[in-house]
């Protein structure tokens, strides 16, 4: 992780906004962090205070995403500082649209959907300065989270990454912590393949059946505004308790650092699949490396909403999304995981590599740039 106070490196971040309105209470925080290969694309969150250095991590993760799936994107960050549950619908709107205001001629930034944010919200940016993906069917998007593109990307994730495990996919025991549109789909992708997804969890708790959850209860029980919690189904427990849940697969789909040093000892799972960025600290990657657990790192494994996002740009539909994400997401996994075996590297190093080194040939065309084509420089 990169030093809190100091985010810089040789790749950016190339900009870094604070936008901060008193007599509206807007406070945000925008990150571009590196343009090389075209206009960042970055996710709106909204979401109480973090600091820079986090914003930067996030956006980090955004800008190698978009360079291993061979896009011409660079990769940024928006962070409206406030909790979403503080929101009701007008005031959101009022905040999102002076914070695209105020970016309005920043034209090196794309914003998308993330925490916190949906189509909707990206309709009110487009609105305001039309440098939005991710967008409702009524303004040419297609509908990135109901077709399911993150999820439908774990699920590849996952399933190449079982040809280097000792069990299959089929009635492979799955916990997914964080249970929205993300892991909703990844769980529905699995289970239609044979998996028994047997742990889920909100903000309202966890949901625990060892013979498998009914996902598609549980999807229209979130429909509706439930948390998984007040299912009848299973054993209801804590909200943290995803953590010790005994699984073969572990998915964690809800913010960052969900497995730190402080509780990655806890995990009872064989092969884990990054479906939130910066979902596990470097600590928790490096514990579960040396204990033999396999783990796809974010950038590579959750990639598939910001390639949707980036074909969506660009007028594709979603047979063309559906076939870039599935193709994309299994090379990149098969590359990283081949490293891993050849040479024993973290995962999340050979997948640095791979996407560090276009943007380093990107930025030594440019003449602001000292880096060469060679990435080892950086």
């Amino acid at each position: 992780m990169r030093d809190i106070l100091d985010p810089a490196d040789a790749f950016g971040p190339a900009r870094i906004i604070h936008v901060w309105e008193p007599s509206l209470a807007l406070k945000a925080t925008v990150i571009i962090d590196n343009n090389a290969l075209g206009p960042a694309i970055g996710g709106l969150r909204i979401a109480p205070a973090a600091t820079t250095g986090e914003c930067c991590r996030l956006a980090r993760t955004m800008t190698l995403k978009s360079a291993a799936a061979d896009l011409p994107h660079g990769g940024g960050v928006a962070v409206l500082h406030t909790s979403p549950e503080d929101l009701q619908t007008a005031r959101r709107q009022h905040l999102v649209r002076a914070l695209a205001a105020a970016l309005r001629n920043e034209d090196q930034f794309i914003f998308a959907p993330d925490l916190g944010s949906d189509e909707t919200t990206m309709a009110w940016i487009r609105d305001e300065h039309a440098r939005a993906v991710g967008l409702p069917r009524e303004l040419g998007g297609i509908a990135l989270s109901r077709i399911g593109a993150a999820g439908w990307g774990l699920f590849h994730a996952t399933e190449v990454a079982l040809l280097y495990c000792d069990f299959k996919l089929e009635d492979a025991r799955v916990v997914i912590q964080g249970f929205g549109a993300v892991g909703q789909n990844a769980a529905r992708y699995l289970a239609e393949n044979g998996a028994l997804v047997v742990g889920v969890s909100d903000r309202g708790g966890t949901l625990y059946h060892p013979r498998g959850l009914d996902i598609g209860d549980l999807i229209e029980l979130k429909k509706n505004g439930g948390s998984v919690a007040d299912s009848t189904e299973g054993e209801r427990l804590e909200r943290d308790a995803a953590v010790d849940l005994a699984c073969d697969i572990w998915i964690p789909a809800a913010g960052a650092d969900a497995l730190t040093q402080d509780n990655v000892a806890r995990l009872k799972a064989r092969l884990v699949v990054e479906g939130a960025d910066a979902s596990l600290s470097p600590s928790a990657e490096r514990y579960l490396h040396e204990k033999g657990v396999i783990c796809i790192p974010d950038f590579i494994a959750n990639a598939g909403g910001l390639i949707g996002a980036a074909l969506e740009y660009r007028g594709a539909n979603k047979a063309q999304v559906l076939s870039a994400i599935k193709e994309k997401i299994r090379r990149n996994t098969e590359k990283i995981l081949e490293a891993v075996e050849t040479d024993g590297s973290l995962p999340r190093q050979a997948a640095a590599q791979l996407a560090e080194k276009p943007i380093a040939k990107a930025m030594g065309y440019r003449r602001w740039s000292g880096l060469s084509g060679d990435p080892a420089s950086a």
